[in-house]
């Protein structure tokens, strides 16, 4: 006698949501830290002089950056003393613009003062010097 076998009834297919939960809290943390790394600094590293009053300011609308050297920089753009009022209106710098200026130790008094000159042709009346504190 032949036997037959029942036929087995196909199991149900199961969506198992544990490993893609997984993978999005990764991705999620990915992008997290990812966004964190690009965030907006403005100006460029230079050796900050130390000053005991100093404050940090929230907003920091335009920084501008004098080396030890005597280059500008305009937030993170390389200019010149001739073009930098032409720069900061193109900007649209203006009285409620705080203008940060992040002069290294070493820079050149006169280079500072000319800067300041310029923005000032560009509208600006707000200034705060970057220090270390």
């Amino acid at each position: 006698m032949i036997r037959v076998r029942a036929r087995r009834q196909p199991e149900e297919a199961e969506i198992i949501i544990i490993p893609m939960i997984d993978t999005m809290m990764f991705l999620l943390m990915f992008f997290i830290v990812a966004s964190l790394a690009l965030a907006v600094q403005n100006g460029l590293p230079v050796n900050l002089p130390k000053a005991s009053t100093g404050q940090k300011h929230s907003a920091q609308n335009v920084t501008i950056t004098i080396s030890a050297a005597g280059d500008l920089h305009l937030n993170t753009r390389p200019i010149t003393l001739a073009e930098e009022t032409v720069d900061l209106k193109a900007l649209g710098v203006g009285p409620g613009t705080l203008i940060v200026i992040n002069a290294d130790k070493n820079s050149v008094h006169g280079v500072l003062i000319s800067v300041m000159d310029n923005a000032g042709k560009a509208g600006a009346e707000r200034f705060a010097f970057a220090t270390e504190s």
